[in-house]
């Protein structure tokens, strides 16, 4: 039986760490522009919505909208339009009924308008997102 040789041979790479650095850089600056893009989609549906949502005399429910942004636990960029009451607040002065607004109750038939804003918004959101995601990749390339 041939007894098998084992050798260890050790490469050194000047100039990797910035080499890294670099990389890291430009990842970040990748995520920042997806992150962007995102964002700039969700706009789109807000402004969708802020038209679309039931304006009563105090105007609670335009002020209860806003935009989530992140990236998830999957690494998955996000941004969510949200309309109601901010941190669970369920008093008078906070816009928690417009939930009842938007998919009704065993009184009311639902008068929705946060998904035909997502369904009116989707057409121009894959435009702007086909476009973006093109362009960051055009700007990897050099």
């Amino acid at each position: 039986m041939a007894r098998r040789r084992t050798s260890r041979t050790g490469i050194r790479v000047e100039g990797a760490e910035a080499v890294i650095k670099a990389l890291r850089e430009a990842n970040e600056e990748i995520h920042k522009k997806i992150n962007d893009l995102i964002s700039e989609a969700a706009e789109i549906v807000f402004k969708e919505a802020d038209i679309r949502a039931p304006i009563g005399a105090t105007e609670r429910t335009r002020f209860s909208l806003r935009i989530v942004t992140g990236i998830s636990k999957k690494g998955n960029f996000y941004a969510n339009v949200i309309v109601g009451a901010r941190d669970g607040l369920m008093t008078a002065e906070s816009a928690f009924y417009v939930t009842f607004y938007e998919y009704g109750t065993s009184k009311q038939p639902p008068r929705p308008f946060m998904r035909p804003s997502m369904d009116k918004s989707r057409a121009k959101i894959r435009a702007l997102l086909k476009e973006g995601l093109e362009k960051v990749i055009r700007d990897l390339r050099g």
